[in-house]
């Protein structure tokens, strides 16, 4: 009968580098995942060429993520779910609805200034009738909530006008999405660079200007 011998036995040091470069592969392949989804949608992509890019072999994303599928939730995940940390900070700043709703606009358009490619890697799927992944759903409705939250304790507070707080929230996060999704074309057709800082700043004045005339609540003028 054979026994193992302590050399036979794997190490501590040798468990705890397959286990670093597991995850060094994965974070490679979530990085060109991203890449490659966002400029092809998920099924212009192929495993294939994910693994290439990641210098990964071919089973590679099978035995991480369990599909390409899998890999195009976790891609998402890892961006949406640190911008829903960001808004809901925000969201527990001091002030009032109104307020707190322009902090959770500037948290979601500094947050897509860090990851530009994350409207094109989300809406790509659901431009062409297809539900996002259920980790993604479940991200989205906690972002709704919170932000539907502020425009409710805004009417309370006499900051936001009495409206429909689903609406309010997608009214409000379409717009850090929609200016980061069109930036490329700013630079054709106009002269709004959003790689620069100082036009950054000037963008989310806009949007925030044009967020809070949208739910400012005002007072009647006199007599009217």
């Amino acid at each position: 009968m054979n026994h193992l011998t302590e050399s036979d036995m794997p190490t501590t040091a040798t468990t705890s580098t397959t286990s670093d470069s597991g995850a060094a592969t994965r974070t490679e392949l979530i990085k060109a995942g991203r890449q490659l989804f966002s400029q092809s949608g998920f099924d212009g992509t192929s495993v294939r060429a994910i693994t290439s890019a990641a210098g990964a072999n071919l089973g590679s994303v099978a035995y991480h993520f369990g599909s390409k599928r899998g890999l195009y939730a976790a891609a998402l995940e890892e961006c949406l779910r640190p911008m829903l940390a960001r808004l809901r900070s925000a969201a527990q700043a001091n002030g009032s609805g109104l307020d707190r709703m322009l902090l959770v606009v500037e948290a979601q358009f500094a947050h897509l200034g860090e990851h530009p490619d994350l409207p094109r890697l989300l809406l790509q799927e659901v431009a062409a009738g297809k539900q996002p992944p259920d980790v993604v759903l479940e991200i989205i409705k906690e972002i709704k909530a919170t932000i539907a939250g502020l425009h409710v304790q805004g009417v309370h507070d006499g900051s936001i006008r009495p409206g429909h707080p689903g609406l309010s929230a997608l009214s409000v996060v379409s717009q850090p999405i929609y200016m980061t999704l069109v930036a490329p074309l700013f630079m054709h057709f106009g002269d709004v660079d959003l790689t620069d800082p100082d036009t950054r700043t000037g963008v989310l004045t806009h949007i925030t200007t044009f967020v809070r005339a949208g739910l400012e609540l005002r007072a009647k003028a006199e007599g009217s």
